[in-house]
């Protein structure tokens, strides 16, 4: 009988050991990411920094064989939870604000490390997803910044590359309750929704273009924290502290789809490294963390429930009579007038100009504002090359002696004179009225 309660109590100290270092140990995440085994209530999670693979059921923990880390441990100083994606290469394990990327070949139990990146840091608690077999990456806060980027790891140069820039602004929100932004991938449509800043914006990857959807339901618009969680390919639960909600951002569509169990999540990792829920058939498995129970943690199931019809209410509201559309419409407006008026003031003075002068006239005006003119650039001017010189000059007289005339009807005075070169006595240049430079200056 002694014995029996020695055993007893034996086992309840290692026990309670047993759990004290696994919380201890997992207070803080080290590189871990898990799923949920198939065909069982069970999560399987591996830490990439130290190969570390236990199972986690509901009453008890199996420490299994350890995963072989092809690589340099030091290299991997992580202290948070990893995103994981089955991809046609096998499992890839994305660490958000890293840049670092995992390859778990949970057959052979090895992990390789797959990406070339140096520490990021702008991007923690970014939105991660697959798309294609690739894996992107929007938003994510580093840097006192809400960034707005979207990018994709490339298997190639086995780097992140920037893939497009969202049309709102970085933001700079408060670190004691700072917004998230809510994003959701539709892989039916092929199209990104974020809920940013009050707004809902879309991304079409097709013709890789964003637009603005329209201001987001006031009801909906006062959530602080949350947990996105998908649901089909095409909808995904939001999940807050008291609250979950229902969205289908395609169908501009959120219900309230709170559960009666309690199931609404509102942080987004647990102390022992799991993530907040794994997707089950018709609903999904939530670990939860329990000082009332000897490991420290139970599961709970949750099925969300389909919204009824009639508590379907619009995700945002249209920007169709938005400010930006009008400032668009406006600047559209003011830029037709601005050519329309450019067009009437241009003809005006097309026509003015031509009252005065005519076209080979205002050429020669034009030259000789720039510059003297000697005897051979008027007969550029003239086209004169081709004649004798009795003609050019007779011509290039002709000429001025008609310019003049224009000149002193409409102006009063003449506009072209002739002068002796400096150089050469013999030369004669062909020179502005220096008293008529102002008013030719506003004509010219």
């Amino acid at each position: 009988m002694c014995n029996m309660y020695i055993k007893r109590i034996s086992f309840r100290i290692i026990t309670a050991l047993l759990v004290s270092l696994t919380c201890c140990k997992t207070a803080y995440s080290n590189g871990y990411v898990s799923w949920k085994m198939a065909g069982a209530n069970a999560i399987q999670r591996v830490s990439v920094v130290t190969g570390e693979n236990i199972m986690f059921y509901e009453n008890h923990i199996d420490t299994l064989p350890q995963y072989t880390l092809a690589y340099e441990m030091y290299q991997n100083e992580l202290h948070i939870n990893g995103h994981l994606f089955s991809t046609q290469g096998g499992l890839k394990a994305v660490f958000p604000g890293t840049g670092k990327v995992f390859q778990l070949d949970t057959v052979a139990g090895v992990v390789t490390r797959v990406d070339e990146t140096y520490h990021h840091g702008y991007n923690f608690d970014s939105y991660q997803f697959l798309r294609k077999d690739t894996v992107y990456s929007f938003g994510g806060y580093g840097f006192w910044m809400q960034n707005n980027l979207m990018t994709f790891f490339s298997d190639v140069r086995k780097e992140w590359s920037l893939y497009s820039r969202a049309p709102f602004f970085v933001t700079m929100p408060d670190l004691d309750s700072r917004r998230y932004q809510i994003a959701n991938y539709d892989k039916v449509n092929d199209l990104l929704f974020i809920l940013c800043l009050g707004k809902v914006y879309g991304f079409d990857f097709e013709k890789r273009t964003w637009k603005n959807y329209g201001q987001v339901n006031e009801e909906f618009n006062d959530e602080l924290r949350y947990v996105v969680h998908p649901l089909s390919d095409s909808t995904c639960m939001l999940m807050t502290g008291l609250k979950t909600y229902w969205l289908y951002p395609a169908g501009n569509e959120v219900a309230d789809i709170t559960m009666k169990n309690g199931a609404n999540l509102a942080g987004n990792s647990t102390p022992l490294g799991f993530a907040c829920a794994y997707s089950v058939q018709d609903g999904m498995l939530i670990p939860k963390h329990s000082d009332k129970v000897a490991l420290g943690y139970y599961f709970d199931y949750a099925e969300p429930r389909i919204p009824a019809a009639k508590s379907i209410r619009p995700l945002y509201i249209e920007d169709n009579g938005s400010y930006q559309s009008l400032l668009f419409a406006s600047f559209g407006l003011f830029s037709l007038l601005g050519i329309l008026a450019t067009v009437v003031i241009r003809r005006r003075y097309l026509k003015r100009r031509g009252a005065i002068f005519d076209t080979i006239q205002w050429e020669v005006l034009e030259r000789s504002s720039n510059a003297v003119l000697s005897t051979e650039d008027f007969n550029d001017l003239l086209g004169l090359h081709e004649v004798s010189w009795e003609v050019q000059r007779r011509k290039r007289s002709e000429f001025i002696k008609q310019l003049n005339a224009t000149a002193i009807r409409q102006l009063g005075q003449e506009v072209l004179l002739r002068e002796r070169s400096k150089e050469d006595k013999r030369q004669v240049l062909y020179v502005l009225n220096p008293r008529l430079e102002s008013a030719l200056a506003r004509l010219l």
